[in-house]
């Protein structure tokens, strides 16, 4: 038993050994940047140009695309291929510290509501001259491109806000007819005396207009038994939004 013990011992430790060894010595990510980070046309500007700069050690060929940018009923991105966007080139071949301009435009009309878009900008591998035990990540970045509209209207709502079982549920609606990005979710809660026993934020991310974002807090049911009332702040990048909610023990036990 003991020797059959020292075998299996040894036999983990041989094969953890040469997993060891078979792992890379390196990863190189390529690194290029892109300035803007976002791109807007409006009815003045319908036309604007993208630089990419190569801060990679080696030249790097990219590859763009276009795509039309939604959002589904829980504000889940959805992508697909569009001829709305004109850019060119389309693949940029870019040396060890040089940089390339993309021109970019759109021969379409701003309507009522904001139009959504983004480029795509993707490595595409070739010939890796470096170590042979180094991994190379693949590196793709989406730039958002904006179609504002012909009247700008940034509204938003917090809606369907509940707890349940110490978990609280809530939906941010974007009632304009333009994104806003959201910064930061801030959830707070105060006992009876104003004290505070419960604090959090997590992020969110872009919001269409007309779109809606469901979000899950967890409160430590020993925090929501002290709760007296709740309080949700939501940060974003066009306005803020607070929203109350009276807390009853019944909602933090099943």
């Amino acid at each position: 038993m003991q020797r059959g013990f020292h075998r299996l011992t040894l036999l983990t430790f041989s094969c953890f050994f040469i997993f060891f060894l078979l792992l890379p010595e390196k990863v190189f990510p390529v690194n290029f940047t892109v300035n803007p980070v976002r791109i807007f046309f409006d009815g003045r500007n319908r036309t604007n140009i993208l630089t990419i700069k190569n801060e990679d050690e080696e030249s790097v060929t990219l590859q763009l695309r276009a795509y039309a940018w939604k959002q589904d009923e829980k504000g889940e991105n959805i992508y697909s291929p569009t001829k709305d966007i004109i850019f060119f080139p389309k693949i940029v071949t870019i040396k060890k510290g040089e940089e390339k301009i993309i021109r970019l435009g759109t021969n379409l009309s701003r309507d009522e509501h904001e139009q959504t878009y983004r480029l795509y900008i993707e490595e595409i591998p070739g010939p890796d001259t470096r170590e042979s035990t180094a991994v190379r990540i693949i590196m793709k970045v989406g730039v958002p491109i904006f179609i504002s509209p012909l009247k700008v209207e940034a509204k938003g709502s917090i809606e369907k806000k509940e707890i349940q079982n110490s978990k609280l549920y809530f939906t941010v609606k974007n009632d304009g007819n333009v994104h806003f990005i959201i910064r930061a979710v801030n959830v707070k809660g105060n006992d009876a005396s104003s004290k505070e026993v419960f604090k959090t934020a997590i992020g969110g991310g872009y919001l269409h207009g007309g779109s809606s974002k469901g979000f899950t807090v967890e409160i430590p049911t020993e925090n929501c038994l002290k709760m007296n009332n709740l309080e949700i702040n939501i940060d974003t990048d066009r306005l803020s939004l607070i929203e109350k909610l009276n807390v009853l023990k019944e909602m933090c036990t099943p």
